[in-house]
């Protein structure tokens, strides 16, 4: 019987004592019977063998995620990397310094031309405050911004 199945003696036996192959009650194998009950144990392994392929990938895909995870995380803390709030609050930021920048420096070129004596002079004046802003705005760019703002008016055009 192990030679038409192709496999060892010792693995018939094998087959035999747990159960997976049945003896008729005279102690021979019938072949119609023995080959359908070994070829269900060979497609049980073969099933199984896939499930923990399955198993593994799915446990190799999870690492992966963690590790990933983990490395967000620390790109998070270290500053190399920012999520999205990050990005939004630091634009809000950004854009509230520039507006404050803005709206103090209207008033001052608004009075330096109304006490100009001359347009050339008033001119030369509103020249001289953008390139103020300009400045002011370049070292926020660079980063030097200060902290604290001065706001003129809020959107309804009243001191806060």
């Amino acid at each position: 019987m192990a030679d038409f199945l192709v496999i060892k003696r010792e693995r018939l036996s094998w087959a035999t004592r747990n159960g997976i192959i049945e003896r008729d009650r005279d102690g021979s194998y019938r072949p119609e019977i023995v080959t359908g009950q070994w070829l269900k144990y060979e497609r049980g392994s073969h099933a199984k063998k896939a499930g923990r392929s399955e198993f593994e990938r799915q446990r190799v895909r999870l690492t992966r995620a963690k590790a990933e995870t983990a490395e967000r995380r620390l790109a998070l803390l270290d500053g190399s990397l920012m999520n999205s709030a990050d990005m939004i609050e630091s634009a809000k930021a950004v854009c509230l310094r520039i507006k404050s920048k803005l709206q103090a420096a209207l008033p001052r070129i608004a009075r330096r031309c109304y006490h100009a004596p001359s347009v050339n002079e008033a001119l030369k004046s509103a020249r001289a405050e953008f390139d103020i802003l300009i400045a002011e705005l370049s070292a926020l760019e660079n980063g030097a911004a200060p902290t604290e703002f001065e706001v003129v008016r809020d959107e309804d055009g009243e001191n806060p």
